[in-house]
């Protein structure tokens, strides 16, 4: 009895083993646009359906999944997740694993496989040339879950490394979705504060000059088309930033010619 969580990049660019995962699911459980995506790759008459229709503004939607997942997969289906991305950051690894660990009857609890993905990260990084070769910190912003101070910390320490940084979640769910991501001052407000401790953390510890670029809808034209400015004017890019959107900060040590940028290791 295994369930199989799968990252199927964006536009859906899998690797050949969650190809065969797809092609051998009985199952396939996750967002409606994910599943659209990798749906050529399901075989007929594999059930295909997401939960967020079945559950209510206060339900955790990725514990829901997780929930069907296992009826599924205990009734005997071979259950496959799908991810944008790649599972393992903010994907559905963690919600699933999360919550079969707290089930207590682990004996008849079913082994997890997770199968990678292409994140975000990596194509931005592929249409830049190297930016992020010494290294990379990747951070979500605006994670639910995350505390003010938790997100001050981390992008402290983020800013202090010289790393290449790339930051995910630049807008709150709660700007689409208060009533199922409430939050005490608007979602909007929220974001942009956290964006700016990013940026402001930087400039302590970078030229003002520095190159940062914006990258949205990976899996469609915009994709290709990073929109760039200084650090000191970044706050441009989130202004333009969606749901989708990454923010991205090459290395200290980068250098840049042709059109291409790279970290000098």
């Amino acid at each position: 009895m295994t369930i199989s969580v799968i990252g199927i990049g964006y536009g859906g660019d899998v690797t050949s083993e969650a190809r065969t995962s797809l092609q051998e699911a009985d199952v396939v459980i996750g967002h409606e646009d994910f599943i659209a995506s990798v749906r050529h790759l399901v075989r007929d008459g594999a059930e295909c359906f997401d939960v967020q229709t079945l559950t209510d503004t206060t339900d955790n939607v990725f514990a829901a999944r997780a929930r069907s997942a296992l009826d599924r997969a205990q009734a005997g289906a071979q259950v496959v997740i799908v991810s944008g991305g790649d599972p393992g950051l903010l994907g559905m690894a963690g919600p699933l694993i999360s919550e079969l660990s707290a089930i207590a009857d682990a004996r008849s609890l079913p082994r997890v496989r997770v199968l990678p993905g292409l994140s975000a990260w990596q194509y931005a990084s592929a249409r830049l040339g190297a930016p992020f070769n010494g290294g990379i910190c990747v951070i979500s912003l605006c994670l639910y879950s995350h505390t003010e101070e938790k997100i001050r910390r981390q992008v402290e320490g983020v800013a202090a490394a010289g790393l290449g940084v790339v930051a995910y979640m630049l807008r709150h769910n709660g700007e689409a979705k208060p009533e199922r991501y409430p939050t005490d001052v608007p979602a909007a407000d929220l974001a942009r504060r956290r964006f700016l401790l990013l940026r402001d953390a930087l400039l302590r510890h970078r030229p003002a000059d520095t190159p940062t670029y914006l990258f949205s809808g990976f899996g469609d034209d915009r994709g290709d088309k990073p929109e760039q400015a200084p650090l000191q004017d970044s706050l441009h890019l989130w202004e333009r930033s969606d749901d989708e959107s990454v923010f991205c900060v090459p290395g200290v040590d980068h250098a840049s010619a042709h059109g291409y940028i790279w970290d000098v290791t």
